[in-house]
């Protein structure tokens, strides 16, 4: 009995180099791997001998003509992958040689390898091979159908009996592919102008601690009372989703509906279930111009693809309405198992609120959350607005488009931040006073009644221990310098300290939630100086 094959100590640490692409000299060591090593490492060889292009095609062909059945399966295999960006003829001829080879192992690579290439002839004789292939071949076949078929492709696998659940299983998926890569050609995009007419459930998200500033805005731009949460508010909406796209501080907004049927049944009955109502449809046709295209996700993460794909094989056999196209999506169907509610939310439309934001920097806002601090600052006629950490000048922006002022004014130390400053405030049409160099500790802007601003935050910026001085020492300097009755609005990371300091200079401290900043939280603060 031979020994089993051994890779070599070289062959095998440049196999496990997912950036290693074979030279000259590499290919006749890993042909002869390819050729012997154990069938758990012909994957990661191919795909290695894959990057070698056209150089390693030549070199499977030379010795296809003497291989074995077993070893001509694994070079077509490398084969398969070269012609996807080399389809040389030689290359193409010998895989379709496998496609008519006696051996089954052989046409199955064959099969595969010619699905994933623009083969017009293909699909004919998929399915002409098909009354004379087994299970396993059958099983090949489908899913090669899937990647290049047509209706033809469709109307065979929607007609499929077959008693091999894994056969059953890749021919519905095939059905889904071909009929999502037909249905790309219908146009699909979301209708911002036309009204629900009918009052709906939906749900606007924003960062978690900001729901009650959300909350607030929304009754006052569109008169809705909505019920906040920490990251959501829940409200009825009857109109566009344009008059929605008035709220600045929203991330983004979807339809929610509870899932129907009970807890103890299948998800994914439920699931197909909601989609299935009238009410449903009518609000996403509503909201859809051209056939609605849908990706689905799950609120516990993860890609759980068997499960996706069986629930979307439902949703093509019960929702006509509502195509499966994960890739060019116009509404993400977001199931939460846990909290029993389905989101529909639009997507892949231009959101005009944010278009100024041409330019960013290390650690600049988010525009919501700039036009949170903006609301929670309020507006006065004859505000003299100053944010002493400008960043991008999205703090300003969202203040100036909130309502009159008398001045705006941004300081930064760095010179990038102010170019994008300037930028985005030209973009957004909004006059500023001035932008320069200077150390927020030192700099005073003559009747400054507004200090608005994301400082730097020890996570992101300040690693040298000093972020506490830095926001002690501004804190006093804003109490100097605000006039009589004149606020400071900001998120500090070290709220305990910022609130003490504040208190010692006389302000009066307002304290809100805490802010998620994406991996650690920040307090929303409020310092007013008193009148006299």
């Amino acid at each position: 009995m031979s020994a089993p094959f051994a890779l070599s100590q070289e062959l095998s640490a440049l196999l496990a180099d997912p950036g290693f692409t074979p030279g000259a000299k590499h290919l006749d060591p890993l042909f002869e791997a390819l050729l012997n090593a154990d069938k758990n490492l012909v994957r990661k060889i191919e795909r290695t001998l894959g990057r070698a292009g056209k150089t390693a095609g030549l070199a499977a062909c030379a010795r296809a003509g003497a291989a074995a059945p077993a070893g001509l399966a694994r070079l077509l295999g490398v084969l398969g992958r070269v012609a996807q960006t080399d389809p040389e003829p030689k290359f193409l001829e010998a895989l379709w040689a496998g496609f008519e080879h006696s051996e089954e192992r052989v046409r199955r690579v064959a099969i595969q390898a010619l699905g994933k290439l623009e083969q017009p002839e293909l699909e004919p004789r998929l399915l002409a091979r098909w009354p004379h292939a087994g299970e396993s071949e059958r099983r090949s076949l489908a899913e090669a159908l899937g990647k290049s078929g047509g209706p033809a492709a469709i109307a065979h696998l929607r007609g499929l009996e077959s008693k091999d659940a894994e056969l059953s299983r890749i021919a519905e998926r095939a059905v889904l592919m071909l009929a999502r890569d037909q249905a790309r050609d219908e146009p699909s995009q979301i209708a911002l102008d036309r009204p629900l007419g009918t009052p709906l459930s939906m749900v606007a998200r924003c960062r978690s601690g900001l729901a009650w500033v959300l909350a607030a805005e929304l009754q006052e731009r569109l008169g809705v009372k909505g019920s906040a949460g920490a990251d959501r508010v829940r409200f009825t909406h009857r109109g566009t989703l344009k008059d929605l796209l008035s709220v600045r501080t929203a991330f983004d907004f979807a339809f929610e509906w509870p899932l129907r049927g009970k807890a103890a049944e299948a998800l994914e009955e439920r699931v197909v279930a909601t989609l299935a109502e009238a009410e449903v449809e009518r609000a996403v046709v509503t909201w859809t111009e051209g056939r609605a295209r849908f990706r689905l996700a799950f609120a516990e993460g993860g890609h759980q693809r068997e499960r996706v794909w069986g629930i979307a094989a439902k949703i093509t056999e019960r929702v006509p309405w509502l195509h499966n196209d994960p890739h060019e999506s116009t509404w993400e169907v977001l199931v939460d198992g846990a909290r029993g509610v389905l989101e529909l939310r639009p997507q892949r439309f231009e959101d005009p609120r944010f278009a100024y934001r041409a330019r960013d920097v290390r650690a600049a806002s988010h525009p919501t959350l700039a036009a949170a601090l903006a609301r929670v600052a309020g507006v006065q006629p004859n505000d003299v607005v100053w944010d002493p950490f400008v960043g991008s000048g999205l703090e300003l922006i969202e203040r100036a488009l909130l309502g009159p002022y008398r001045g705006l004014y941004g300081t930064d130390i760095e010179r990038p931040a102010l170019d994008a400053a300037r930028e985005n405030a030209k973009r957004a049409g909004v006059k500023v006073s001035a932008l320069e160099l200077a150390d927020a500790r030192r700099k005073v802007i003559p009747g400054v009644t507004l200090i608005v601003s994301n400082p730097p935050m020890g996570r992101r910026v300040a690693r040298d221990g000093t972020l506490a001085t830095l926001l002690e020492t501004f804190v006093a300097h804003a109490a100097r310098v605000l006039v009589p009755g004149g606020r400071l609005v900001w998120l500090s990371p070290l709220p305990e300290r910022t609130a003490a300091e504040a208190r010692r200079t006389g302000l009066v401290v307002k304290r809100h939630p805490f802010v998620d900043m994406g991996g650690f939280q920040a307090e929303l603060q409020r310092f007013d100086r008193p009148l006299r």
